[in-house]
């Protein structure tokens, strides 16, 4: 049993201090890790996700109450 979730959402969702699930492991984006415009859109990590159509897996963590 895994303690998070994946939404599948658009690139121009993620925000620095989001999780996401990227090539195979769990990776915490920080303002250097989005670039924005120029010539491919938006990447992150360096990769532009197929332009926008490839969702990214944003990670949302369970949490006990």
């Amino acid at each position: 049993m895994t303690s998070y979730d994946t939404i599948n959402t658009h690139i121009n969702m993620i925000r620095s201090g989001d999780t996401v699930f990227h090539n195979g492991e769990l990776r915490t984006v920080c303002n250097s890790d989005i670039k924005r415009g120029g010539f491919m859109g938006t990447s992150l990590f360096g990769d532009s996700y197929r332009l926008g159509y490839l969702p990214v897996q944003l990670v949302r963590f369970r949490r006990a109450v």
